[in-house]
């Protein structure tokens, strides 16, 4: 996702990434009730350097249906924005389904 010209004028990347993180976690599984994720951002130059990176930490997928959600990203947004370089950064996410991990383990029950 190309960066913002200014931090006040991301607000649509700020919707895009909410949108992306409510999709991903409307599919992932919630086995034995974990249904936590774990989001992260970096802001990488057009060599791919990257300016800067956030976690949002280990989180309910709730918070993305709230303006806290939102907020979250809007901040790391901001700091990539005075991070460095406009011309050709990005914004790069990653999003882990702690549900998804247990499941793929294979994880049973705790007794």
């Amino acid at each position: 996702m190309p960066r913002q010209e200014s931090p006040e004028s991301g607000e649509a990347a700020v919707e895009a990434i909410v949108t992306w993180v409510r999709e991903a976690v409307a599919t992932m599984r919630r086995p034995y009730g974990l249904d936590h994720v774990a989001v992260a951002f970096a802001c990488r130059d057009s060599d791919g350097r990257v300016l800067c990176s956030n976690t949002l930490g280990v989180v309910r997928p709730a918070v993305f249906y709230s303006d806290e959600g939102a907020q979250r990203v809007r901040e790391f947004m901001v700091d990539a924005w005075h991070a460095g370089p406009r011309e050709g950064a990005q914004i790069v996410g990653a999003l882990l389904s702690l549900g998804e991990v247990a499941h793929e383990l294979g994880i049973a029950r705790a007794a």
